[in-house]
């Protein structure tokens, strides 16, 4: 992986990214549908960030491992047309929600806008102006409306139920692919969560948790150009206060990858594995995750 990150950082700082940009528009896209033989038209191609997902798995945390239902509808911009100068890629998560036997894990939206530009300028109004090259594009990622863990508000002591009311990173993208679902990011940010959980009375006691810009976050996803094979990994670390505790580091390391293994009645039937690890102060120690599942989707488009 790091002689890969190390190879697009070169080729980003060199300038060579608009080349490989000017070279994706002059190869078109796969095909969505084909013919076959008897005539019978069946689609081979799939878009990962547009489509409705109903899928089910196990998730499997510590010693035990829960059924989960999984709930999404993914959005995102159409491919550019050939020779743009500026485009936005947009790439948007309503409603992505995990249910598990007395927990959740979801949030209400989750977007990322990475804005390209084919020169990939900074422009300083002097006089004349000079336009400086930049080996990155930039963009945004937000999330709103998280929720992850029990589904009631737990009793002291317990692992409580965090809310996240809004998360929001600056990025850099040193990838720079007209591709959608292709980029290699470096995020800082902020986040502003809350702990649910009771006191020994039974009140509601909150623990305030807020990252004032100071999250870090690198990540780095890739789709083939049917759709068939997608993965990404994503790190992210930050010094965050607590109501509670006080000023505490906390990160997360995560990694996933869909497969298309068939399509029944043209609806992909893939398999989706996500893996993940988290430290904070509020547990006792790095919490690990794992899922799999098998999920169906309607492509929008």
């Amino acid at each position: 992986m790091k002689p890969v990150l190390a190879l697009w950082l070169a080729l980003a700082a060199s300038g060579a990214a608009p080349d490989a940009a000017a070279a994706e528009d002059r190869v078109p896209a796969p095909p969505s549908w084909i013919t076959g033989r008897d005539g019978r038209r069946f689609r081979v191609r799939f878009d990962p960030g547009e489509r409705l997902i109903v899928g089910a798995g196990t998730d499997q945390a510590g010693a035990g491992a829960a059924p989960v239902l999984e709930l999404g509808l993914h959005l995102r911009a159409q491919r550019p047309e050939a020779g743009w100068d500026v485009h936005w890629n947009r790439d948007h998560q309503v409603l992505p929600v995990r249910l598990m036997p007395g927990r959740i894990d979801g949030a209400l939206y989750r977007g990322l806008y990475l804005r390209q530009s084919r020169q990939g300028t900074l422009t300083l109004p002097l006089s004349p102006p000079v336009a400086l090259s930049l080996p990155f594009d930039v963009g945004l990622r937000t999330e709103v409306g998280q929720l992850a863990g029990p589904l009631e508000i737990p009793n002291a002591g317990a692992p409580r139920l965090r809310a996240g009311v809004v998360h929001g990173e600056a990025l850099a993208d040193f990838w720079r692919s007209p591709q959608p679902g292709c980029w290699l990011v470096v995020g800082v940010g902020g986040r502003y969560d809350v702990g649910l959980a009771r006191g020994a009375a039974g009140a509601l006691a909150p623990d305030h948790l807020v990252a004032p810009l100071t999250a870090l976050a690198v990540a780095v996803h890739a789709e083939q150009r049917d759709g068939l094979l997608a993965g990404g990994l994503r790190t992210e670390s930050a010094y965050r206060w607590s109501s509670v505790r006080g000023w505490e580091p906390t990160w997360r390391a995560e990694a996933e990858g869909e497969a298309t293994l068939l399509a029944i009645n043209d609806r992909p039937l893939s398999l989706y594995a996500r893996a993940s690890v988290e430290g904070a102060g509020d547990l006792p120690g790095p919490e690990a995750r794992l899922f799999v599942g098998l999920r169906i989707s309607q492509p929008l488009r």
